[in-house]
């Protein structure tokens, strides 16, 4: 008779690898659909809790801010939006991943209301960046495995936005701010 043998479980571990494949695989069949500003959106809501998410990209021209939106913002945040888009991507640096913690903060970035920012670049140079504004209400803060996916969006946006511009040339909704 076989025995069995208990094998030690290291759950969060697991769900963080599942969570990180999920998303992987998600931007991966985006990018072969032309849909990958809806595979942020899906996985900042599904994965990380946050359904108010924006892509802010730097045009050619320097001058301009290309910008959409995964669901409804209120006036107040466009208009956050429209003023310091320009300031909100400069204040990416490449690695700079930035998360709102529960302590009262002074930054910039907490001062217009964003829960996070997470810059994302293609050949080294900062393109843009994707902001979180409000969490779901079943969320108070986002954790160390949230910011795993947050270093997987820093590391994959940039790449797979190119990719989906290069592949499918039509418009996607996009606005100039």
């Amino acid at each position: 008779m076989k025995q069995s043998v208990g094998l030690p479980l290291n759950h969060k571990k697991q769900m963080v690898s599942a969570r990180l494949y999920s998303a992987a695989k998600a931007l991966h069949q985006a990018v072969r659909e032309g849909v990958v500003e809806s595979a942020i959106f899906e996985i900042s809501s599904n994965l990380i809790g946050c359904e108010q998410v924006a892509l802010l990209v730097a045009s050619k021209r320097q001058s301009r801010v290309d910008f959409i939106a995964s669901a409804e913002f209120s006036v107040k945040q466009i208009d956050i939006l429209r003023q310091n888009a320009k300031r909100i991507i400069q204040e990416a640096p490449e690695d700079s991943i930035f998360v709102k913690t529960g302590v009262e903060e002074r930054s910039f970035l907490s001062s217009l209301g964003i829960s996070a920012r997470i810059p994302f670049w293609l050949d080294r140079t900062t393109r843009g960046a994707i902001v979180f504004f409000d969490l779901l209400p079943q969320r108070n803060d986002l954790d160390a495995e949230d910011q795993e996916l947050l270093k997987l969006l820093c590391d994959y946006a940039g790449p797979c936005l190119a990719a989906n511009k290069t592949k499918h040339q039509e418009a996607f909704g996009w606005v100039q701010l």
